[in-house]
């Protein structure tokens, strides 16, 4: 991010700065965009140009694959810019010190810096762009010089999780970190552990699931197209601005999550277009106090709940559009914001159908109609008295047949009665029984 803008900088500066109708003496020289090998610089040009007098020097979209410092002599040069060439390698070996603060390398076929291109002759370096490069590696000894850098660039090189953890703990004056599109699944703690001065940091279009511990003075965080989730435990009192733009995941928020990011300016969620629900609970004190904008443009949302209104009533600048919203009596709220702005006018409906496509603002409140929970809530109704019925029922039958089975009595043909009493299902247990109830009946018969 802000790596890149200083580079630009850098560069039109150089351009604006350089004299290039003939090549005379100056203090920027720009040869960008020549067609140039590595041979025509250091053998024909350097002899038309002084080049111990050049403080800036574009050597950018040429054929250069490889840079030494060896073959030119470079002592004011305090800006270099060698992006968009063929490099795979660069050195800086044959002065004791460089006064080089800018160095933007990016764009090129880097796959590896070796410890005799950052080495101690550089210390002054305060600009790194390595961005766009084949750089699947940093180790602790690739920017262990580099103690006076304040803006690096590792954006869109597949490092994976190729950072070693001390590879960033010399780096103590670093300001600006860019690690945007490195395809890394995560990020340690350690990796930001004596970054202390860290005040913008880009970790965006990675693979991440969880946020890492970010050190507290970071004033500006991109987790954009992230994997992220949940920002609960987030402490960043120092942060205004974060940017959430198009996370796949993000399909929920409650701004309560946000409670210590009191500083914060700027929330951006451009383009989450699985964000349906934007939420804020009730609670003590003002909810990010300090708020100028907030963007929910391109997202998934359908509704604004009335909990948001103090919220978006004192915010200066709220972006809304292109939101797939259901314009019914739970947004009639926003006509209703004294505001110098008028929200409804951003917000076009999608639902229902027959206000499709229409701008909230042109809407009588007699159509902003809710459907009634009746279609829903009494099937619900029914089934659970149904279900309840069933159950009666059944605990009825359970208890009949509850009864003991010994208590049943058959009556035969002359009215005579037989009972069982305790009958096991036992074929010799049968037999016994039958054969005693036999010889009552006998004794009874002879009696008579």
């Amino acid at each position: 991010m802000w790596l890149g803008l200083l580079a630009c900088l850098f560069t039109v500066v150089s351009f604006i700065t350089a004299k290039t109708v003939g090549f005379v003496s100056c203090s920027a020289v720009d040869l960008s965009f020549r067609g140039l090998k590595k041979e025509d610089f250091f053998i024909k040009i350097q002899q038309q140009i002084t080049l111990t007098e050049i403080t800036d020097l574009n050597l950018s979209g040429n054929q250069f694959d490889s840079f030494l410092d060896c073959s030119t002599n470079l002592e004011m040069l305090r800006t270099l810019d060698l992006s968009q060439n063929h490099l795979q390698r660069f050195f800086f070996l044959c002065k004791d010190e460089y006064n080089l603060q800018m160095l933007n390398v990016s764009h090129n076929m880097l796959e590896y810096i070796d410890d005799n291109s950052l080495n101690d002759r550089v210390t002054k370096l305060k600009i790194l762009d390595l961005s766009y490069n084949r750089l699947t590696i940093v180790n602790e000894t690739m920017l262990e010089h580099l103690t006076m850098l304040e803006c690096l660039s590792l954006s869109h090189n597949p490092i994976g999780d190729g950072i070693h953890n001390g590879a960033f703990w010399n780096l103590k004056a670093l300001k600006h970190l860019d690690m945007r599109n490195i395809s890394a699944p995560f990020f340690s703690g350690d990796f930001f552990k004596t970054l202390t001065n860290l005040s913008n940091l880009d970790i965006s279009w990675n693979p991440i699931s969880t946020i890492p511990l970010l050190p507290v003075k970071l004033q500006q965080l991109d987790l954009s197209g992230t994997q992220v989730i949940s920002l609960e435990n987030l402490y960043l009192p120092q942060l205004q601005e974060l940017k959430m733009e198009h996370m796949p995941n993000l399909t929920s928020l409650a701004l309560n999550d946000l409670e210590n990011l009191t500083s914060l300016e700027s929330l951006s969620m451009v383009g989450c277009r699985r964000l349906i629900q934007l939420r804020l609970w009730p609670q003590n004190g003002v909810m990010l106090p300090r708020l100028q904008r907030l963007s929910i443009k391109e997202s998934g949302l359908t509704t604004l709940g009335v909990e948001l209104s103090a919220l978006i009533q004192r915010v200066p600048v709220v972006e809304v559009v292109n939101n797939p919203w259901k314009c019914d009596c739970k947004m009639e709220w926003i006509d209703m914001l004294n505001s110098t702005r008028n929200l409804s006018r951003d917000i076009r409906c999608h639902t229902p159908d027959r206000l499709y496509n229409k701008l909230l603002a042109e809407i009588p409140s007699y159509e902003l109609q809710c459907e009634h929970d009746t279609p829903i809530f009494y099937p619900i109704l029914w089934t659970s008295v149904s279900i309840l019925i069933v159950a009666l029922i059944l605990a009825a039958v359970f208890m009949l047949l509850r009864r003991p089975m010994g208590q049943w009595s058959f009556r035969g043909r002359d009215r005579d009665t037989v009972t069982y009493t305790s009958v096991v299902e036992s074929n010799n247990d049968l037999v016994r029984i039958l054969a005693v109830t036999e010889s009552q009946d006998h004794k009874e018969a002879d009696h008579e």
